[in-house]
């Protein structure tokens, strides 16, 4: 199926985003440096970006609209 097959790639992008920012926030944390960043989550696909996007999301494609600040 042509949608599946989408769906997991879109996922599989996402969650090598996410191993990264993962990454990044420990070995801030390790640091111990405090960091001052808004998160935004595309409501398509689950991407998340560092700062208020202004171009469509890179894996969905999404416009910038569809994405919430993370709380």
């Amino acid at each position: 199926d042509k949608k599946a097959a989408i769906v997991f790639s879109q996922a599989r992008d996402v969650e090598d985003i996410h191993a990264k920012l993962y990454k990044r926030a420990l070995e801030r944390l390790m640091a111990d440096e405090e960091v001052e960043t808004d998160y935004y989550v595309c409501t398509v696909c689950g991407y998340i970006e560092e700062r208020k996007p202004e171009d469509p999301c890179p894996v969905c494609m999404a416009k910038p609209e569809k994405f919430d600040p993370v709380a």
